[in-house]
């Protein structure tokens, strides 16, 4: 990587930065050639030209990784590393990172996606004149280019858990510019850092997964938009990630939130062992040993 920033970039940051990308490495793991995907994840982040400051989140890493990542800051003036302890939920460390930024919008970005060229500026775009709370989300790719499950259609409720838990397919049509949707995911989020702010931000009651797809539904009860931009891409190292997250309990909470009416707060007191079922059949049909707590 570059030792030092652009001068462009230097300019724009003496002023309020205007994105700040916020990665949360969290248990990053080194192959045994020493590489990581977040590596590219990094490097992907600074070539964009909007990005004028890089929050990286030490959550959990073993000491080398750590050590990578303070040699990496200190070689930069637009990186910046803070941690978060091993401890807190991954939304908690998202949180973390984002009241460390400086930039008029936030962008989150896995350690494990690697941007494609352009992708933030299309990202920003595709805000528009969107009311605020806006978030725009971008596609995501796997390694063979094939897209990943990123948005979700129609409006969100206690019972679109039940679909997220079973892989029920609800992607925005094949638009190519960007279409309203309920949800988009949190690997690759923009948004305005005031509006992430009014939000109170993630919540952190959400242990691994699905604390993106909370954010979104309280944008929209706010008044707000959420966007996917099919335009704006990423590709995602599944292998970089751990599969084995409770996934029942960040739905259970989903439910239990969202739930407005008679029915779905009955449904929402019997969320958590229903979607430990669900999410253990799901693995079964897929060939993978059920999550365990």
């Amino acid at each position: 990587m570059d030792r030092y920033p652009s001068r462009a970039r230097s300019i724009s940051a003496t002023l309020e930065p205007r994105v700040s990308a916020i990665v949360v490495a969290h248990n990053v793991r080194a192959n045994s050639s020493g590489q990581t995907p977040l590596d590219l994840c990094l490097r992907s982040a600074l070539a964009e030209e909007l990005i004028d400051e890089l929050i990286i989140v030490d959550h959990g890493n073993p000491e080398s990784i750590s050590s990578m990542l303070r040699a990496f800051e200190a070689d930069r003036r637009d990186v910046h590393v803070v941690r978060a302890d091993e401890s807190l939920s991954t939304a908690a460390a998202a949180n973390i990172g984002a009241a460390d930024a400086l930039g008029r919008c936030l962008l989150f970005l896995d350690a494990d996606v690697v941007l494609q060229r352009g992708a933030v500026a299309r990202l920003a775009a595709a805000a528009g004149n969107a009311k605020e709370p806006w978030i725009v989300g971008g596609k995501l790719l796997d390694l063979e280019g094939r897209e990943r499950k990123a948005a979700r259609a129609g409006s969100l409720n206690a019972f679109s858990a039940i679909a997220v838990a079973v892989d029920w397919p609800a992607r925005p049509s094949r638009k190519r510019s960007a279409t309203r949707v309920g949800a988009v995911s949190g690997a690759l989020m923009l948004m305005p850092r005031g509006a992430f702010n009014d939000l109170n931000g993630f919540d952190e009651q959400f242990d691994t997964d699905y604390a993106d797809l909370d954010l979104c539904r309280r944008a929209v009860v706010a008044g707000g938009s959420v966007l996917f931009q099919p335009n704006a891409a990423g590709v995602q190292f599944e292998y970089a990630k751990d599969r084995k997250r409770n996934q029942a309990q960040g739905l259970a909470r989903f439910a239990t939130k969202s739930a407005k009416t008679p029915i779905e707060r009955a449904f929402a007191r019997v969320a958590g062992p229903a979607f430990a079922v669900l999410v253990g059949l799901k693995d079964v049909v897929a060939g993978r040993p059920p999550a365990r707590r």
